[in-house]
């Protein structure tokens, strides 16, 4: 029995650089879709999370996911930082909602556990995984969108389908 095809969307929240990944499983292989980054220049904060909402609903209608896979926030030692990223992920995770788009979070430990099998490996390392897991030579964009496509792999597991 071949399973409907799924499309998974991970999310790498950020201040100015939001990472975005797309998977697809089909009867138990992933395969990858598209990743980038969402580049916020807007001078104002208000502007930025208008952008944001846009861009974010743009990808959506394109490659129409059907579960969306979010970093957890975890606080480190800056707090202006912190605040940003949690003003972003509060953007995404109504985005998500308004479009009807189930969403499952992650702490980025349990992500690297899962995908790459060490909770503390580097970016390099994850990158290298994904890439390998969905049977690409390379990945393109930067470290946030690599990351956001690890996240989408998190996802796909979760649900099982």
């Amino acid at each position: 029995m071949i399973k409907k095809p799924t499309v998974f969307l991970g999310l790498d929240p950020g201040t100015t650089r939001i990472g975005y990944g797309l998977v697809k499983k089909e009867g138990g292989k992933l395969s990858y879709i598209d990743c980038g980054a969402i580049e916020i220049k807007k001078p104002s904060a208000s502007e930025r999370l208008v952008f944001l909402e846009k861009r974010l609903e743009q990808i959506i209608k394109v490659h129409r996911p059907k579960v969306a896979g979010i970093e957890k926030l975890y606080f480190d030692k800056n707090k202006k930082t912190a605040l940003g990223v949690a003003e972003a992920r509060g953007v995404m995770l109504f985005t998500l909602g308004k479009l009807k788009i189930p969403i499952l979070e992650f702490d980025p430990t349990e992500i690297k556990r899962t995908v790459a099998g060490d909770g503390h490996c580097d970016k390099k390392t994850l990158a290298r995984v994904v890439s390998m897991t969905l049977g690409v030579k390379s990945l393109p964009g930067p470290d946030d969108a690599h990351d956001a496509l690890a996240i989408a792999i998190r996802a796909s597991f979760e649900l099982g389908i």
